[in-house]
């Protein structure tokens, strides 16, 4: 039940921790975390850029951060959902187990 338990940690800590990401130029933006996202720092970040200014004939290179964002929450989610869930299974199942030994006994 306690490596159950540690695993579960581990999801629901991968869940609350913030996401953040850095684009070319060193700048880090706040994403949110796993489980509510906040693009407002990343919609931001694109609108400072210097990829709005028109400049005819010539293509800005130009960082992405809400893409980046939305990359960075997906990848957190798709490892610490699965993480929690079979923390939460082995701990339910540990205590289910755990529970009709005590009433065998």
């Amino acid at each position: 039940m306690v490596v159950g338990a540690i695993i579960l940690l581990v999801g629901i800590v991968g869940l609350l921790v913030p996401v953040s990401v850095s684009g070319d130029d060193g700048k880090s933006v706040g994403c949110g975390n796993a489980l509510v996202s906040d693009m407002s720092g990343a919609q931001a970040a694109n609108n400072q850029g210097v990829a709005n200014v028109p400049v005819l004939n010539q293509i800005v290179p130009h960082t992405d951060y809400v893409a980046l964002c939305e990359s960075a929450v997906s990848s957190r989610r798709s490892w610490a959902i699965p993480v929690a869930v079979v923390g939460a299974v082995v701990t339910v199942g540990a205590a289910v187990v755990g529970g009709r030994r005590g009433r065998a006994v």
